[in-house]
C-alpha cells in the first residue's frame, strides 16, 4: 500500500501502535504461571489423594467453549524453541517442538501477530510444520470460560447484556486507556463483557450446586463453601462488568438471569459427581490458571487486580469440586465411582495444565 496516500500511511502506522499498546497489558514472564500450575496441583493432589480409588479414567482435558471465528496460522522462528524442548517427529529437522510444548512460543507469536488481541484460549488444530526456518501451527481461538456454566439440557445459559447502570458494575475501576484506539478499546469491552455474563451465570451456577449438595446429603463445610463460592462470582461479575464499561466509556449492565420459570434440582450423587468432574475439576482448575497466566502477561495495575483476585478464588472453586467428588466417591458406592471414571475417561488431555495439574490430581484418585 505503499504510496498510495499519506492519510492512508498514517493509518497503517496507527494501528500498528494500538497493537503495541495492547501487547503491553499481555507482556509479563511465564514462570509466574508455572509457578501457579505447581501450587495449584500439590493443593489438589492433597485433596485427591483422601478418596477411594477410582479405576478405568484414561486421558483427561477439555475444551473450554465454542470456536471462536476460523482457524488461523502461526509461526515463531526455530530458533527460539527453548533448548530443553522436545520435538515432533515430522518437524525433528527445524527443531520444532510439539503443540502441547510450544503453549508459550505459540502464545507470543499471537500477540506479536496483532490480529487477535482478545485471545486468551486456544486449541492448535494441526501442526508443528516447517516453513522458511519457521515453526507453524494452526490455531482455533475457542471461549473463554471464566467460571462455572448454568446448564440446561447440557446448554450453558447466560443472562443478556444492555446499556446503562444496574447495581452490577464496579464503578472505581480505571482501567488504562492510553494508547488504546477505539478499535481496541471495544475489543477489550466486549472480552471482558463476555467474562462477566460467564461469572453472573456462575452464580446461578453454584446455588444450585449448593442446593444439590444439599439433597445429597453433603457434609456441612461443603454447601458453606458453595455459597462461598456463589458470593464470590457476584464480585467477578462486577469486576468483570467494570473493567467492561472502563473500556466501552459507558456503562455495561446485565439483564435478568433466563431460569425460564424453573430451576432443576436433583440429589442423585453420581449425577452431581460427574458434573463436579467436567465443570468443576476440569473447568474451574483450566479457569483458574487461565486467570493466573493472564494476570502473568497483564501490566494494568486495574486488570492485574481483578485477575488476581479471579485466578485466587477460582482455585478455591476448584479446590471445592475436587473435594465434591473426593466426598462422594468415599460415601457414593459403585455406581458413583463409575459415573466419575466416566466422566473423567472422556475427555482428552489438550494442554500442559491439564497434564501438569489435573492428570496428576486425577491419578491421585485411581485414575
Amino acid at each position: 500500500m505503499a504510496g498510495v496516500s499519506r492519510i492512508v500511511g498514517q493509518g497503517r502506522a496507527r494501528a500498528v501502535e494500538e497493537r503495541r499498546a495492547y501487547a503491553l497489558h499481555l507482556r509479563g514472564p511465564m514462570a509466574i504461571t508455572a509457578s501457579f500450575r505447581h501450587k495449584l496441583a500439590r493443593r489438589l493432589l492433597q485433596i485427591a489423594a483422601a478418596a477411594s480409588p477410582l479405576a478405568g479414567c484414561s486421558g483427561l482435558g477439555d475444551d473450554c467453549g465454542d470456536p471462536i471465528g476460523a482457524p488461523f496460522q502461526v509461526c515463531f522462528a526455530a530458533a527460539t524453541v527453548r533448548a530443553d524442548a522436545g520435538t515432533d517427529a515430522g518437524a525433528a529437522s527445524a527443531g520444532c517442538p510439539s503443540a502441547d510444548q510450544a503453549d508459550t512460543d505459540i502464545r507470543s507469536a499471537i500477540i506479536a501477530q496483532g490480529e487477535h488481541p482478545s485471545l486468551s484460549a486456544f486449541e492448535v488444530k494441526d501442526g508443528p510444520t516447517s516453513v522458511d526456518g519457521t515453526c507453524c501451527y494452526t490455531v482455533q481461538e475457542t471461549v473463554n470460560c471464566f467460571g462455572r456454566p448454568f446448564l440446561v439440557d447440557g446448554q450453558a445459559i447466560a443472562a443478556e447484556v444492555r446499556r446503562g447502570e444496574d447495581g452490577w458494575l464496579d464503578t472505581s475501576l480505571r482501567a488504562r486507556l492510553d494508547g488504546l484506539g477505539a478499535e481496541a478499546r471495544a475489543t477489550l469491552a466486549a472480552a471482558w463483557t463476555k467474562d462477566g455474563r460467564f461469572e453472573h451465570a456462575s452464580v446461578a451456577s453454584f446455588n444450585r450446586f449448593a442446593f444439590e449438595l444439599l439433597a445429597a446429603g453433603a457434609p456441612a463445610e461443603l454447601i458453606e463453601l458453595a455459597f462461598a463460592a456463589a458470593l464470590d462470582e457476584v464480585r467477578h461479575a462486577r469486576l468483570c462488568l467494570g473493567l467492561a464499561s472502563a473500556y466501552a466509556g459507558e456503562p455495561i449492565a446485565i439483564g435478568p438471569f433466563p431460569f425460564a420459570g424453573r430451576v432443576e434440582v436433583t440429589d442423585d450423587l453420581a449425577d452431581i459427581a460427574a458434573r463436579a468432574v467436567r465443570e468443576g475439576c476440569i473447568d474451574e482448575t483450566l479457569a483458574a490458571l487461565e486467570a493466573e497466566e493472564r494476570l502473568s502477561r497483564s501490566d494494568d495495575p486495574a486488570v492485574r487486580g481483578v485477575l488476581a483476585i479471579i485466578a485466587e478464588d477460582e482455585a478455591r472453586h476448584a479446590e471445592l469440586a475436587w473435594r465434591t467428588v473426593a466426598w462422594a466417591v468415599r460415601t457414593g458406592g459403585e455406581r458413583v465411582r463409575q459415573a466419575v471414571a466416566l466422566a473423567f475417561a472422556s475427555v482428552e488431555v489438550s494442554s500442559s495444565a491439564m497434564a501438569e495439574v489435573i492428570a496428576p490430581a486425577a491419578r491421585a484418585l485411581g485414575a
